[in-house]
């Protein structure tokens, strides 16, 4: 299988980006050793300046996930569709297509079974799960079709439950319909365009895990899932006597510390004496929680600074803040 990635819309926020960290390991690491293990050999890169630096420097040619990696260069913003147009030269006659956005543990294997069973130009990844999506909530007719694609409805006129997550599989014949040379969107054009035009694009609405991680609340809700083992992605560290502990390589606990699981401790981090870590926190690798702090339903981000007798509860911090001076 052949997949492509797009990047985060540069005016999302910070969680829904390729290299947000979820439970201290970039997403994008998750995505691709999960896919790996279903089968996707070959990744095609297309992401911009956002994420572009950092991903090159995580997935390298893919050779540590044993999968090749092709980087799409030399483009300008062509929107969502724009880009896989230009991306066209590298696709094969069927590949997935990711957004960043929405963490899940959706089988690609069987979405591509799917896909490939139904003869379909396209087939979107819906979900009944969370409130909202940044790629619209679609109705599916009862032959499985996709009937419409409403972005951004309001409560009262969307036209289901079932939300966009951003994933696609798609047959290359489906780009003859994408104009070249210009910004296009999947989402707002093409697909109301090949709804419209009555070529068969199908909803797969698989009974498994997503989440739009596009806000603090829902970026802490999936940790929780995660730690609630209701989102199966792998958790870094040792787990302890299976109690929901896990610590990482390196990481210091200082005297009388108390772990209240669920709780990860990352590779490398400091918990001070007589710390209360937990429960539901995620302590970033680097991090050096002082003494004496108590840490509850918190994310903290790696290479962060707690101090002393801090009070943190219900926070979930993005990449590069200093927890220290974030609460004083």
């Amino acid at each position: 299988m052949q997949a492509l990635l797009l990047g985060a819309n540069p005016a999302a926020s910070r969680f829904g980006a390729w290299t947000t960290p979820v439970v201290n390991r970039p997403w994008i690491e998750h995505l691709v050793s999960r896919g790996r293990e279903q089968g996707v050999l070959e990744l095609v890169v297309a992401v911009g300046q956002q994420d572009g630096p950092e991903l090159m420097g995580l997935l390298g040619d893919g050779s540590r996930f044993g999968m090749r990696v092709a980087y799409l260069t030399g483009w300008e913003s062509f929107g969502t569709a724009g880009t896989i147009k230009v991306a066209e030269p590298l696709l094969r006659d069927r590949f997935a297509v990711f957004h960043p956005a929405a963490i899940h543990a959706f089988r690609l294997d069987e979405a591509m079974a799917f896909h490939a069973g139904r003869d379909a130009l396209a087939t979107l990844c819906l979900t009944p799960s969370g409130r909202d999506s940044p790629y619209g909530i679609a109705k599916v007719g009862s032959e499985g079709d996709v009937l419409s694609l409403v972005p951004e409805p309001s409560p009262q006129n969307a036209p289901s439950n079932l939300l966009n997550s951003g994933v696609y599989m798609m047959s290359k014949s489906a780009l003859s319909h994408i104009p070249e040379g210009r910004h296009v969107s999947l989402e707002n054009e093409t697909f109301p365009l090949l709804i419209g035009n009555g070529s068969k694009i199908s909803g797969y609405i698989p009974d498994t895990y997503c989440m739009m991680a596009t806000s603090p609340e829902s970026y802490a809700q999936l940790h929780w899932d995660l730690l609630d083992r209701k989102l199966p992605l792998s958790i870094s560290g040792t787990e302890m006597n299976e109690q929901g502990i896990w610590i990482g390589k390196g990481a210091v606990i200082g005297k009388g510390v108390l772990l209240v699981p669920p709780v990860v401790i990352g590779a490398y981090a400091k918990i001070g004496d007589k710390a209360i870590v937990g429960p539901y926190s995620v302590i970033g690798s680097h991090s050096s929680i002082g003494q004496g702090a108590r840490i509850s339903k918190t994310i903290v981000p790696a290479r962060s600074v707690v101090a002393d007798s801090s009070r943190i509860s219900e926070h979930a911090y993005g990449s590069g803040v200093s927890v220290a001076e974030a609460t004083l």
